[in-house]
């Protein structure tokens, strides 16, 4: 008899929303459809909701940041969208997302169509969908909360950062970043145009670990340590 298939599991944040944020995608999937390389690309997890709410009261509380309701909130790399909805609980400017795969981008433009009628949702700013190149996108104009987990390898991450810098250069104006499992912070610690504000481990809180490890069980590449190492960068600009 074939082996029963294990249901995929679904995080309290979609049971609680009817949304469909779950699931572990990976980079050769999302490169389907797309000129991307898979081996330039990670994979899509959506973050987990005390990850985002904990890094940003770090951003809020002590890194001196321009005033939440002037700023927009980027996520880069949004995949299902769930960085997005859990950014619009806070009273930001608006809520953009960027993401290149067409499938991921459909889902989570469905995903913002029930966040907006869910009453449940305390949605505070408006969200903004691009389905588009991150590392050529128009930038906002405003002052600006980037938002990676780790959504890219190295390659991407050094197109993206210098599209921000001619960005910035044309129209100068603040630009931080919330950096999630922050792989390739090192590169960042030694960017030029970039300071590192904060680095540290986010603990999940025990409902989030819990569903992390009940997605991990269901695979074997990831693992669960119930945080994140997180770095929060501030864009400075190079120094004559």
């Amino acid at each position: 008899m074939p082996r029963p298939k294990h249901e995929p599991a679904i995080h309290p944040f979609d049971q609680l929303h009817h949304t469909d944020t779950s699931g572990l995608i990976p980079g050769y999937v999302i490169a389907e459809g797309t000129n991307a390389q898979v081996s330039e690309l990670t994979a899509y997890y959506g973050v987990a909701p005390s990850i985002l709410h904990g890094l940003l009261d770090i951003w809020l509380q002590r890194t001196n940041p321009q005033p939440i309701d002037r700023t927009v909130f980027l996520d880069i790399g949004a995949g299902k969208g769930r960085a997005m909805l859990l950014a619009s609980q806070f009273p930001f400017l608006r809520v953009e997302g960027v993401e290149l795969n067409p499938d991921l981008t459909a889902i989570a433009s469905a995903n913002i169509s029930l966040w907006h009628n869910d009453l449940q949702a305390n949605a505070l700013s408006p969200l903004v969908l691009h389905h588009a190149d991150a590392t050529t996108h128009l930038l906002p104009s405003e002052p600006t909360l980037a938002f990676l987990f780790h959504p890219f390898e190295l390659p991407i991450l050094r197109r993206f950062l210098r599209h921000v810098e001619h960005s910035i250069s044309n129209n100068p104006r603040p630009f931080d970043l919330l950096y999630v499992n922050a792989e390739h912070d090192s590169y960042l610690d030694r960017h030029p145009a970039f300071t590192r504000l904060w680095n540290g481990l986010v603990p999940m809180s025990p409902a989030d670990h819990a569903a992390d490890l009940a997605a991990i069980a269901q695979q074997k590449e990831y693992g669960s340590t119930g945080d994140e190492l997180c770095a929060i960068y501030r864009f400075k600009g190079r120094r004559p």
